[in-house]
């Protein structure tokens, strides 16, 4: 066990050290020569600074996504002793098994918390260093607590389902399990702007009148069910940039943030918003579920094999007593994570499918490239963004087309 350990450890640091040259040696971030001077050229709209500012934080962003994970993995990993551990005390505390599920998830994901934690303090000083974050350390208290606790009873109704499926159907649960996640999914896409949202944000009406109208005819004519237009105070958190249409059915909200209102121009905002709500209009949200639930089903038949191989085959020797078994939750999570890793490029390659289709529904609402090009080279310059991004990162995290491919498909819709 101790040459694993070493061995694991060994392999973090080259791994580590590879990226480390690639991300901070790297020249990741040269355009074509044939953009140079055009409206797809960052020096056209940015400051050199500005420049080598969003360069240096993205490099920093994309070390840390590359090494937190495999880090994460790891530390699943080594705490598979000390799970076995939670589980004797939280059978000591009490007798009934759902008491002791609630302890257990309460104390490892407390551990989790507290190991992973610089990550998130170190981001956060980041991004002050960089000037995007606004936020006080009383404020990124306040939400990484209330960040723990939803977690940790999202994480209690998961692991309470879970066991109770694989107590009844031992040989099929994945399959069982995949069918409940479902409504699961739906159920908390619809809350999301009504009860989640607002524990973290002040949302407003949207105090220009002129550009609510504006917006709720884009809408009307998007057929969104919405009458309100909503601005949520983030000029309290950050200096960055974005606006959203999120949730389903009626519980669907039209969102800005105040520091959108403050620093890009009506023509530039309505951009921005026939983008998001081409998404309610041509049914993303529905299509990134049913391409989620897909994925998950792929997933959930590849968790159930690893995770029966791994505690037959290893189980015994951390002390694992079955698949029920509450220490073995953290060998579920750990397959968990491995599988978002290696799904993320399938995911973001589908979401900048979507995002595409969305910019060329902006440009069928509103046909205005020009108006377009300007909102996104401010969003470029406002978020610290390099226009374009190394093949490696948009696989991983580029969730949307470069900002790059943005303006060259808008140049292009205003010549046509």
């Amino acid at each position: 066990m101790k040459r694993f350990y070493i061995g694991l450890v060994v392999t973090f640091c080259v791994y580590a050290l590879t990226l480390i040259v690639y991300f901070l040696k790297g020249n990741l971030f040269k355009i074509p020569l044939e953009l140079i001077g055009t409206s797809a050229d960052p020096h056209t709209f940015m400051t050199t600074q500005e420049i080598t500012k969003a360069e240096s934080l993205s490099r920093i962003r994309s070390l840390a996504f590359f090494l937190s994970t495999p880090l994460q993995m790891g530390v699943l990993v080594a705490l598979l002793g000390i799970a076995v551990r939670f589980r004797r005390v939280a059978e000591r505390m009490f007798r009934a098994s759902f008491l002791q599920m609630v302890a257990f998830v309460f104390l490892f994901t407390l551990l989790m918390d507290v190991l992973l934690l610089p990550i998130d303090y170190f981001l956060f000083k980041i991004d002050q260093a960089y000037g995007l974050s606004t936020e006080m350390l009383a404020l990124f208290w306040s939400d990484h607590g209330k960040d723990f606790l939803i977690n940790v009873l999202g994480t209690t109704v998961i692991v309470w389902i879970f066991r109770g499926v694989l107590k009844w159907s031992p040989n099929r649960w994945w399959l069982w399990f995949w069918l409940v996640s479902i409504p699961l999914i739906l159920f908390v896409t619809f809350i999301q702007p009504v009860v989640l949202d607002p524990l973290y944000h002040d949302f407003q009406p949207l105090q220009n009148q002129e550009l609510k109208a504006q917006i709720l005819q884009l809408a009307a004519r998007s057929q969104i069910p919405a009458d309100q237009v909503y601005e949520v105070n983030m000029s309290e958190r950050t200096n960055t940039i974005n606006a959203y249409v999120n949730g389903i059915g009626g519980n669907a909200r039209i969102v800005l943030w105040d520091t959108i209102l403050q620093k890009l121009q009506p023509d530039e905002i309505l951009t921005v918003m026939a983008h998001e709500m081409g998404h309610y209009a041509e049914r993303h949200i529905y299509l990134g579920i049913a391409y989620g639930i897909l994925l998950s089903f792929i997933g959930f038949w590849f968790a159930f094999h690893s995770y029966r191989w791994f505690i037959r085959r290893w189980g015994s020797i951390w002390g694992i007593r079955g698949e029920n078994d509450l220490a073995a939750l953290p060998i579920l999570l750990l397959i968990v994570t491995i599988m978002s890793f290696a799904s993320a490029p399938a995911q973001n390659a589908f979401s900048r499918v979507i995002e595409h289709r969305a910019d060329a529904y902006a440009m069928k609402m509103t046909g205005d490239g020009s108006a377009a090009i300007r909102a996104f080279q401010h969003i470029a310059k406002e978020n610290l963004s390099p226009v374009t991004q190394p093949k490696l990162v948009q696989w991983f995290r580029g969730s949307h087309p470069t900002i790059l491919e943005r303006i060259l498909y808008f140049e292009q819709f205003e010549k046509r």
